[in-house]
């Protein structure tokens, strides 16, 4: 039986797509920002007609069928924005192939005061914007609608972002479109992000200075060693990799992230890529020095997407199950101790003045429970 958040009320059950708001016909359905800084959909009773297509459009349900994919290892070989690249830059590929169409790129990118969200670009040298991992929530805005403005002028459209927002967008949509091209990146969770505000406002709060830009996958230690670069408006950088270990950890990240259904091989999207983590032992004779990404094509959309495209990149064919096994293709359980850790900072013992101290602690109060569990396991055995 399917859960809907509006039933069960269970925030594992809602991935904070908002289309339910979007397909009301009343706009009885706000998302609104809960204490741990997440969105989730409040209904005005004295609107609702009780028609109930907020629940009959609830995406949070993977219905496709597992198909034979194929997996290719990608580079793109552009030379202008390579070092934006976080791994391979198959985005990248994607992006200018639809510009090139005259047509639209949805992403992903910082606003001036660091928020994380989605946008649109309609020139190759504004999608550079969305080139770099950002391990936080992207807020939506109202990408759906801009995406369907698009669509009906009859303009090409590729819009990227996690399986519950790609399949949020189909469910908004409600048909097919020729000239749409969904492609999904590998996610492994979406972090907070009210933490990550409060990350930034910790290290600007110590350093008496504005963070200007924060980098999660800098290459200059190799892409497979990442490190969160922190860029400050006086030009002086710094490496801190607590907010990274924190999402790593499931610490700060999303509940319906813990139950989620898009991981799996049923892939909603007509291409998903990631990092191709573990090519060092799949290809263990070449060097991929500045990262190398993982392409699944998914659909037959994509493969044709992928057949116009594959000269102008550098690829070649993975076995699937393989390179599946190296990545995020597995739900992560809830940190034991973040239940804590928010409501610490919902009673402002955890703020941002000691916001990254906490996270560290914290972390390490896990790692303690869990050597300590697994001892126990052991003596128990």
């Amino acid at each position: 039986m399917k859960k809907i958040y509006f039933d069960s009320k269970n925030k594992k059950d809602c991935n904070g797509c908002g289309t339910c708001s979007l397909i009301c016909p009343k706009k009885c359905i706000t998302m609104e920002e809960d204490e741990e800084g997440f969105f989730y959909p409040k209904v005005d009773k004295s609107k609702c007609i009780k028609c109930n297509k907020c629940k009959n459009v609830c995406s949070n349900f993977n219905e496709k069928k597992e198909n034979n994919e194929k997996a290719y290892a990608v580079i793109n070989t552009h030379k202008k924005y390579a070092d934006k690249f976080s791994s391979g830059g198959m985005f990248f590929a994607l992006a200018q192939y639809i510009i090139e169409k005259g047509g639209v790129v949805f992403g992903v990118r910082y606003t001036e005061e660091l928020k994380v969200v989605h946008d649109y670009a309609e020139n190759i040298d504004d999608v550079v914007k969305f080139c770099g991992s950002k391990y936080v929530r992207s807020d939506l805005k109202d990408s759906y609608l801009k995406v369907e403005e698009f669509l009906i002028k009859d303009r090409y459209v590729l819009f990227t972002g996690t399986p519950c927002q790609i399949n949020g967008l189909k469910k908004y949509l409600g048909k097919e479109y020729e000239k749409l091209l969904l492609c999904d990146v590998i996610c492994r969770a979406n972090p907070s992000p009210k933490t990550f505000k409060m990350f930034k406002q910790n290290l600007e709060n110590t350093n008496n200075k504005r963070v200007k830009m924060i980098s999660f996958r800098g290459k200059r230690n190799g892409w497979e060693s990442p490190n969160t670069l922190i860029m400050y408006e006086d030009g002086k950088e710094e490496k801190n990799n607590v907010f990274l270990n924190a999402f790593g950890a499931d610490l700060i990240n999303r509940p319906s992230c813990s139950k989620c259904v898009f991981v799996s091989k049923r892939r909603i999207s007509d291409i998903t890529i990631g990092d191709l983590w573990g090519v060092n032992e799949i290809f263990p004779s070449l060097q991929f020095k500045d990262g190398v990404s993982l392409l699944i094509i998914n659909s037959l959309k994509g493969k044709q997407v992928f057949n116009e495209i594959k000269n102008k990149i550098k690829y070649k064919e993975v076995d699937y199950d393989k390179a599946c096994s190296f990545n995020y293709f597995k739900v992560f359980p809830v940190y034991v101790n973040r239940k804590k850790f928010f409501k610490f900072i919902k009673k402002g013992k955890i703020n941002e003045e000691n916001f990254i101290e906490m996270m560290e602690k914290y972390m390490k109060l896990g790692f303690c429970r869990k050597k300590l569990k697994r001892l126990k396991e052991i003596i128990n055995a």
